[in-house]
C-alpha cells in the first residue's frame, strides 16, 4: 500500500540511493556492479576496496520513459552491449512480457527470461524461444492485442477475458497484419478503425457480421426472443453485448497511443503526444478521464421527450393533488375519458 503512491516510491528510491552510496555499505558493493534507477537517471555503484564506494552516472540508461514497463528494453540493450549471455528481467506485471516478446523477436544476441509469480506459481518464462517461435509478426500482434483487450492503461471487453481474443486470432490469421499498423503512427487511419470494428465482432463469435453497430442490435433481437418480450429484461446483462462504433473508435484511439508508446520503448527520449486530444482521453482538472463517446449520449429528440417528461413529473409531484392511486386509475382503466359525467 505504501509504495503504490507514486511520491512514496520517489521518496524510498532516493533514500536507497543515498544510503548504498555511502561508505557504510561499501562491504555490500565489493566486487558488485549495482545500478539502480532514480528518476529517470542511472548510477553504477561499486567498491574497489570494500571501505569507500564509488557512484558512476550512466548516461547511455537515461531516459524520459514515464513507466519502468517501456524502460526495460534500455535495460536490455544495455546488457547486449555489456555483451551478457541473457537478461532476466523479474516482475508480476503482463504488460513487460508482451513488450519483451515484441522486441525478443528481432533480438538474437541475448537471451531473454521473464520471472514472473511467487512461491509455487513462480515461472521463468524463455520470451527469447517464444518470440523465435511464433515469429516478428504474431509477437508484435500479441502485444497489439494484449492492449486492445484490455491492460493497464486501457478498458476491458465484458465477458471476452483474455483467451477468446488469442484464439480469434490465431482462428484468423488475416488480422494479424491489421494489429501490426496499430502504434505506426498516432493518428488512427479510417480504414485501420473499419479494420478492427471488423475483428472486434469476429472476438464475439460473429465473424460474418463486419460492425458492431449491426451486432448490437442483432444481440439485442435475439435477447428479446430469448426472453419473449419487446425489450430485454432486468436478468439480463446489457454490458454483455458489444460496445457501439462511438465507443469503440475511442477505446481504438486509447489502444493506438499505447501500442505507440511500447514500440518506442528502444528510444531513450521519444517523442510522445499527449493522450488527450484525439486519443480517447480528455483532461479534466488537471486529471485524464477516458472519453467514452463523441457527440451526445441520447438523439436530440429522444433528449427533449425525456426532459419533457421529467419535467412534469416534477411538477405532479410538486402539485399533490394526485395519488399513486389516481396514476394507477388513469394507466390501467378501461373507462374512456369522454364517457364520464360531465359533473
Amino acid at each position: 500500500m505504501f509504495l503504490s503512491n507514486d511520491e512514496n516510491k520517489i521518496q524510498f528510491i532516493r533514500l536507497l540511493l543515498r544510503l548504498w552510496n555511502s561508505d557504510q555499505y561499501a562491504s555490500r558493493c565489493h566486487g558488485r556492479k549495482v545500478i539502480l534507477i532514480c528518476e529517470g537517471k542511472a548510477y553504477q555503484l561499486t567498491s574497489t576496496d570494500g571501505q569507500t564506494t564509488n557512484a558512476k552516472e550512466l548516461p547511455q540508461l537515461e531516459s524520459s520513459q514515464e513507466e519502468t514497463d517501456s524502460r526495460v528494453i534500455l535495460y536490455v540493450n544495455y546488457a547486449r552491449s555489456q555483451k551478457y549471455e541473457f537478461v532476466r528481467v523479474k516482475s508480476p506485471d503482463s504488460d513487460v512480457f508482451f513488450i519483451l516478446l515484441h522486441y525478443a523477436a528481432s533480438i538474437n544476441d541475448i537471451k531473454i527470461l521473464f520471472d514472473t509469480g511467487t512461491g509455487n506459481k513462480q515461472r521463468l518464462i524463455n520470451v527469447s524461444k517464444l518470440a523465435a517461435d511464433f515469429g516478428q509478426e504474431k509477437s508484435t500482434a500479441l502485444m497489439a492485442l494484449h492492449a486492445y483487450s484490455g491492460c493497464d492503461s486501457t478498458s476491458a471487453f465484458r465477458g471476452i477475458g483474455k483467451i477468446k481474443p488469442v484464439k480469434t486470432l490465431l482462428r484468423l490469421p488475416q488480422y494479424i497484419p491489421i494489429l501490426n499498423k496499430l502504434g505506426d503512427t498516432w493518428d488512427v487511419p479510417e480504414e485501420l478503425n473499419n479494420q478492427q470494428d471488423s475483428f472486434t465482432c469476429a472476438m464475439y463469435g460473429r465473424g460474418k457480421v463486419s460492425h458492431v453497430d449491426d451486432l448490437r442490435l442483432l444481440r439485442i433481437n435475439e435477447l428479446c426472443a430469448k426472453e419473449n418480450r419487446h425489450l430485454p429484461s432486468g436478468n439480463v446483462d446489457m454490458a454483455n453485448i458489444p460496445p457501439c462504433m462511438r465507443s469503440l473508435t475511442q477505446h481504438i484511439r486509447r489502444v493506438n497511443h499505447q501500442v505507440g508508446i511500447w514500440k518506442r520503448a528502444h528510444v531513450p527520449r521519444p517523442r510522445i503526444p499527449k493522450a488527450s486530444p484525439g486519443h480517447g482521453w480528455e483532461e479534466e482538472k488537471g486529471c485524464l478521464d477516458p472519453l467514452w463517446y463523441d457527440g451526445e449520449m441520447l438523439p436530440r429528440e429522444l433528449a427533449d421527450i425525456a426532459q419533457v417528461m421529467s419535467d412534469d413529473d416534477e411538477s405532479d409531484d410538486e402539485s399533490g393533488d394526485e395519488t399513486p392511486d389516481d396514476m394507477d386509475r388513469v394507466l390501467y382503466s378501461d373507462t374512456d375519458e369522454s364517457d364520464s359525467d360531465d359533473d
